[in-house]
């Protein structure tokens, strides 16, 4: 999803699919692994602020320069390693007694993007680009350790998707740029007979992604918010041939609790 200058796409690792829907749902399977796909598509750098079932994974901000992508696949926390995981609703293990049900939100990705305001010494290039920021393997000196929100899988819980091994892909405070795919189509129509039930996200897995600070000037006071709500979809409506409906677009919202 896009608005003006700032993008987030949730995007599989490895194996298994991902589909946005233009009313602002992402459909997934329990158990995908993914990445949370962020862009600045604007002339100055910004920080993004993302929260994940309304628990923000990204310390004191991610920075992104001009005309360029990140991907997020952890927590920017030295003690958190896992990986992102969809975890359906109702798991007690991942998201306590209540299983997620009470919670209005599981699903929701969050993410707030502010510009830092003109004026720095810094040089841009003119030339437009994409790039991915890959930055030094050391921990973030300084940055606290996050609240333990995102629990590992238990051990005998195996995401039911095949893992497939994958470059370091590291996001951050600052780096040099690297080739990143193509923005992921959204797809119209909603959600419909699509999804299955409300989602939330737990941590599997280990990803070696690290972060390097990086120092902005004053940033901008109103940030930019886009949200998107990570969904159970059913396998039918995340099959290559799934049909794809017309429809008006609507606010993402939580699938009801199951009893």
């Amino acid at each position: 999803m896009r608005s003006g200058d700032f993008a987030v796409e949730v995007v599989p690792h490895g194996s298994g699919r991902v589909r946005e829907l233009e009313t602002g749902h992402v459909l997934a399977r329990p158990g995908q692994v993914y990445r949370i796909r962020l862009r600045n598509l604007g002339p100055l750098y910004a920080v993004a602020d993302v929260k994940l079932d309304g628990h923000r994974v990204t310390a004191g901000g991610l920075v992104l320069g001009p005309w360029s992508a990140t991907e997020l696949e952890r927590p920017v926390d030295a003690g958190e390693h896992g990986r992102f995981t969809v975890v359906a609703e109702g798991d007690e293990r991942v998201f306590g007694p209540d299983g997620g049900r009470d919670d209005p939100s599981l699903g929701l990705l969050e993410a707030r993007f502010r510009r830092e305001l003109p004026g720095h010494d810094r040089r841009d290039e003119p030339t437009p680009r994409i790039a991915m920021p890959t930055a030094p393997r050391r921990p973030i000196p300084g940055v606290p350790r996050l609240p333990s929100r995102f629990p590992a899988g238990p051990p005998e819980w195996v995401p039911p998707l095949n893992e497939m091994p994958s470059a370091p892909r590291a996001s951050a405070y600052g780096g040099v740029g690297q080739h990143v795919e193509a923005p992921m189509p959204v797809e119209r129509g909603g959600p419909g007979d699509a999804v299955e039930r409300a989602a939330g996200t737990g941590l599997t897995g280990h990803s070696d992604q690290q972060f390097t600070p990086f120092a902005l000037g004053p940033l901008e006071t109103e940030a930019t918010v886009i949200q998107l709500r990570i969904v159970i979809g059913t396998e039918e409506a995340l099959a290559d041939d799934a049909p794809r409906p017309l429809a008006g677009r609507l606010a993402p919202s939580r699938p009801l609790a199951r009893p």
